[in-house]
């Protein structure tokens, strides 16, 4: 199971992390694993990393997947558990970033997400990264 961390870029960094996707996924997870003091962690994390608007992701999330049998929510936990496509597949959404867990290589989340600007895609355990933008048309059939 595939264990993302998502955030949202500041606009101002963008053009130059863009350029440099490995530094960005190296910092970060220099945060992550917390190698810096707190306070100069909460620093360099706030120049970085852009607090989403959880309230209007939450609502365009559930409006996109509550008529999906296999989506349920609770609270800003999202899970979709499709038995036909053998997807299971957790978001969850928190201030700062989202925390997606997956079993499948395209979630069904993804097309959603792709509707807000600057997300980058971290997997610390499989130190695998990438920009949201930089995928390929997502097919989910």
């Amino acid at each position: 199971m595939r264990n993302f961390y998502i955030f949202q870029i500041q606009k101002e960094m963008e053009p130059t992390l863009k350029k440099n996707p490995y530094e960005l996924f190296h910092t970060l997870q220099t945060i992550y694993y917390e190698k810096y003091p707190s306070d100069i962690q909460f620093h360099l994390a706030k120049q970085i990393i852009e607090k989403m608007d959880m309230k209007t992701m939450d609502i365009g999330i559930f409006k996109a997947f509550k008529e999906n049998y296999f989506y349920t929510k609770y609270k800003s936990i999202h899970s979709m558990h499709d038995i036909y496509r053998k997807e299971n597949s957790v978001l969850v959404l928190h201030p700062t970033y989202l925390n997606l867990k997956t079993d499948v290589i395209q979630p069904c989340f993804l097309e959603e997400l792709k509707k807000y600007r600057r997300l980058f895609f971290c997997d610390f355990e499989t130190l695998d990264y990438f920009w949201l933008d930089s995928l390929k048309e997502v097919s989910l059939t």
